[in-house]
């Protein structure tokens, strides 16, 4: 079977739908922070467009809820979201890289954490299992910032544009209504793989 990855934004709650739907489905898969679409291409924000925005409003909790899964928006929304994509790159690499994601999404949209805060991040750690001292030191991690540098060339290779985002062999799945899709090919390849 190819390898998966999954490109997700803690910014996004349906990055964080897209994370539980892997995790229900045991999907394993390299996760990879979108920290931005590949350079020189606009990224086209949902909340700059009204329009868009009411209709998220609308869409997100009731697919959330839909889900089984709490919701409540996040304040202040927009953080600076580095510091918790270098923990997660940084679990990623210590193999608790689904189960940090989880409990960082869980903690911003569904308990409405500014995961901006260390202490917040570090309180996730505990929940995944993971070394909180890890998340400061990440911070500054030169194996975190080669990983990281490496996910930007991924994220121009695999022509990301919005998350969540997986991408299978040549085949790309955008939008967590996809990953369902994603995880009936994957089960295929995994019975036609000897």
């Amino acid at each position: 079977m190819p390898p998966i990855r999954v490109y997700h934004s803690f910014r996004s709650p349906y990055s964080r739908l897209g994370l539980h739907i892997l995790s229900r489905e045991g999907i394993e898969a390299e996760l990879v922070p979108f920290t931005g679409p590949p350079d020189g291409v606009a990224f086209n924000d949902p909340v700059a467009n009204p329009l868009k925005l009411s209709y998220y409003m609308q869409d997100a909790p009731r697919m959330t809820m839909r889900m089984g899964l709490p919701i409540f928006p996040p304040q202040p929304f927009d953080v600076d979201l580095g510091p918790s994509y270098k923990a997660a790159v940084a679990a990623g690499l210590a193999g608790k890289g689904l189960a940090y994601a989880l409990v960082v999404s869980d903690a911003r949209w569904g308990k409405g954490r500014d995961i901006s805060d260390l202490s917040v991040l570090e309180i996730c750690a505990e929940k995944a299992g993971w070394d909180k001292s890890a998340v400061s030191s990440a911070q500054n991690d030169s194996d975190v910032a080669a990983e990281m540098k490496r996910h930007r060339a991924l994220i121009s290779e695999d022509g990301v544009f919005g998350v969540p985002f997986a991408v299978m062999g040549p085949r790309k799945y955008w939008g967590h209504d996809r990953f369902g899709l994603l995880a009936e090919d994957a089960n295929k390849e995994a019975q036609a793989t000897p």
